[in-house]
């Protein structure tokens, strides 16, 4: 049964009043007033639409219906744009206009709605050889950004801002391009430029993520109360509120408040294939650099977790890790692995007992804090005997399986060795030392975080933690190991009692691992 909403559109297109009719049902359908999109592969498809309403309604009757279409079932959804590719090739005269009704630019986003940016720039480039408008300047810039072209980008979006200074809308979308890759200062920039124009409507959006990448930028409290008070005083701005929990969770600390997980890069493999649900069971992975140990590790299991059995994987490195993962900081230090080939490093701690891996996996298999699981730990380092003891670094090697399997191996590996390193720090702190002076391996990021943690705790632990982190610093390539390098960060940042500047420079380095 039709809706009165659609009756009335109707008689107004077969009354003759069909530009009317075209700019109410589309009102209709932006505002949510009508779900139906019945009419539109009837108007679409009348091959006298343009002459019946004239260019500039048609234009602006696609460019307002696109996101309709978007919420179409595919098959309709591809029908609809074909019939909207077949509007605009029947259209041979049309204005120039400087807004989002312009033919040139409405057809350009018509492929970006399509995710096909090379076609829609081709249109867009057309319509700028043809005359100069702000909203061709501002959607080649926009186009640019979906091809991820920066440069060109900003080079449009510029043009398009200084032929109209009172229209910096497009450096929202900038801006956002910028946030999404975490490149604080380039999203600041862009929205900075959105305030200077004093749009409300388009400031509403920048001004808390101005405010924010401020923030990530130095990590200064003033940044967050200034957010705060932007989302106080506009209760209804849901990109403020937003911003507001994602400070928050920056606030939190990696591998402290919660744990950060591997981006390796035959780890990010392992997560593509469990996405793409590959079950071919044949697995190559070409990277630049030697991997750790623990990441190729980690890759078997995951893979094994995947198919239900253990199955291929090859892995080649460019060449060997510098420093070299298999040497020790001096005698003391924990060997885990034997490199007779760098890219196959073989166990040379044996399995532990049931008694013991059961002990590490019932740990971590709890809710992460690293404040709980150290207070934790105590518990379950009382229950095992020195021999016993030497079994965790076992368990760092071979996991227990899993209860009930709700967590990705390669994940579950790395938890378990968190847990492993609290019960044994419990045992003594001294074989935190023998870890970081260990080989180079993910075991080092629980012993030196749980090491700066405890000298947050305590001062006496402040120079102990110190020279751990001192050592590990040294020992970490600055070109190859973000994972480690990160975590570091993470950890120096806790050590209390340094200036204000010690804290912004780890900040900062922090940010520009995970933009890199």
């Amino acid at each position: 049964m039709k809706s009165d909403i659609v009756k009335k559109a109707e008689q107004l297109y077969h009354s003759g009043n069909v530009q009317e009719a075209l700019r109410y049902y589309a009102t209709c359908l932006w505002r949510g007033e009508e779900q139906s999109t019945e009419l539109l592969a009837a108007w679409l498809g009348d091959k006298d639409l343009a002459a019946k309403a004239g260019e500039h309604a048609v234009c602006t009757f696609i460019a307002s219906v696109l996101f309709a279409i978007d919420r179409c079932e595919e098959p309709l959804r591809t029908q609809l744009w074909t019939l909207c590719e077949n509007t605009f090739d029947r259209m041979e005269q049309c204005g120039d206009r400087q807004d989002t009704t312009d033919r040139f630019v409405a057809e350009c986003n018509l492929y970006r709605h399509q995710k096909k940016p090379e076609k829609a720039l081709e249109i867009v480039l057309k319509g700028l050889a043809r005359g100069v408008t702000v909203s061709r300047y501002t959607f080649a810039g926009l186009t640019y950004l979906d091809l991820e072209q920066e440069e060109e980008a900003e080079r449009y979006i510029a043009l398009g801002y200084q032929a109209d200074p009172s229209n910096a809308a497009a450096y929202n979308d900038l801006g956002d391009y910028y946030f999404n890759r975490r490149r604080w200062q380039k999203a600041g920039e862009c929205y900075y430029k959105v305030l200077e124009t004093g749009d409300y409507s388009d400031c509403t959006w920048a001004e808390p993520s101005w405010i924010f990448c401020c923030f990530m930028a130095d990590a200064d409290p003033y940044e967050l109360e200034r957010l705060a008070m932007c989302a106080a005083v506009d209760v209804n701005n849901d990109r403020a509120q937003r911003l507001c929990r994602m400070a928050a969770m920056e606030r939190l600390t990696p591998n402290v408040d919660y744990l950060d997980y591997s981006r390796e890069s035959i780890i990010n493999a392992v997560r593509s294939i469990r996405e793409s649900n590959n079950v071919s069971g044949v697995v190559s992975c070409g990277v630049s650099c030697q991997e750790s140990a623990s990441s190729i590790n980690a890759v078997h299991l995951g893979l094994e977790q995947i198919y239900g059995k253990p199955a291929s994987f090859v892995l080649s490195s460019a060449k060997a890790q510098n420093p070299p993962l298999d040497e020790t900081l001096d005698e003391e230090g924990i060997v885990l692995w034997n490199y007779q080939d760098i890219n196959a490093p073989i166990a040379v701690v044996p399995r532990p007992s049931d008694y013991v891996s059961g002990l590490v996996g019932e740990l971590a298999e709890t809710d992460f804090s690293l404040e709980t699981w150290y207070e934790n730990a105590a518990e379950y380092a009382a229950k095992l005997s020195a021999q016993q003891c030497s079994e965790l670094y076992g368990v760092m090697v071979h996991p227990p399986r899993q209860k009930n399997n709700e967590i990705f191996a390669e994940d579950w590996l790395y938890q378990v060795q968190f847990a492993a390193v609290c019960i044994l720090a419990r045992v003594s702190l001294h074989e935190l030392d023998k870890i970081c002076k260990g080989q180079l391996d993910w075991p080092i990021i629980p012993a030196f975080t749980l090491a700066a943690w405890l000298a947050s705790r305590d001062s006496s632990h402040v120079q102990w933690a110190e020279n751990l982190l001192n050592i590990v610093q040294s020992r970490i390539s600055r070109s190859n190991y973000c994972f480690f390098e990160y975590a570091y960060t993470c950890a120096a940042y806790l050590l209390p009692g340094k200036e204000e500047e010690y804290y912004t420079r780890l900040w900062q380095w922090r940010q520009s691992l995970r933009e890199s």
